[in-house]
């Protein structure tokens, strides 16, 4: 039995990898003449996969919280709970900044799985991000409201409850860099025994604090956001979870 709780290392991308796969999340961002089996409404956003192409690796950890990691530049988080937004409201804003970018459409009647109030790029104001699902086999869409950004999936299971072992799984995901500094958010399904996440990022042998998430109804919602700018190939966000306890539970990423 491997008794290390520290992640596998992940061996970096060679910079030819790296624009390969950059370029083929750009191409999925733009419309094809074909339907596959997921879409992109930006390329910042979508499933942890593709976040993890374009922040470099997300990594799922069970590090023990004895553990200061690097210091590192970040901005405080407060552990607040989200505001519920209503299923009408949610409704409208998906039409309105995100249905249209969607494609197929999704069918309704339309059930909003999952809808919370973020905070926003300005952290002193708040989006609208959710998830929804249409009728039939028309699939499962997430949205950012009112700025659109989004995706699309054919299958609704993924947001599926994830297995104990792998605890949590990515569902959408952004990450942005300007001259003030950087962010990375990350929504994941969490499994009902994870009552508390806290996430962080690292960057070439930096790392910021560890940041309080939000655990809501299934879903785990981790922002991290530094005061420095730092290339979004270079970062990747790590995560830990806790029992209602406070007993650090193991993940697995899938």
């Amino acid at each position: 039995m491997n008794l290390r709780l520290d992640p596998p290392p992940v061996p970096p991308l060679d910079p030819a990898r790296r624009a390969q796969l950059r370029k083929r999340v750009m191409d999925k961002s733009r419309p094809l003449g074909h339907r596959p089996a997921r879409r992109w409404i930006a390329p910042a956003v979508g499933a942890v996969a593709v976040a993890g192409v374009v922040a470099g690796t997300l990594v799922i950890t069970n590090r023990p919280p004895a553990d200061p990691g690097v210091a590192g530049p970040a901005t405080a988080a407060t552990p607040t709970g989200l505001e519920v937004v209503p299923d009408a409201e949610a409704t409208a804003a998906f039409a309105k900044s995100c249905e249209r970018r969607t494609q197929p459409k999704l069918f309704r009647p339309l059930t909003v799985v999952w809808a919370r109030r973020v905070p926003a790029a300005n952290p002193r104001t708040t989006e609208i991000l959710m998830i929804v699902k249409g009728t039939g086999g028309s699939g499962v869409a997430t949205c950012v409201a009112p700025s659109g950004a989004g995706g699309w999936d054919r299958d609704p299971s993924s947001i599926n409850l994830p297995t104990v072992k792998q605890g949590v799984v990515g569902v959408t995901g952004g990450i942005s860099s300007a001259a003030t500094g950087s962010r990375m958010w990350m929504l994941y399904r969490a499994r009902p025994e994870i009552a508390r996440i806290e996430s962080r990022l690292v960057w070439k042998g930096t790392a910021s604090p560890w940041q309080p998430g939000h655990v809501d109804s299934g879903y785990a919602y981790a922002d991290n956001r530094l005061t420095v700018a730092v290339p979004a190939s270079t970062v990747r966000q790590e995560v830990r979870a806790y029992d209602a306890q406070g007993r650090l539970l193991p993940l697995v990423p899938r």
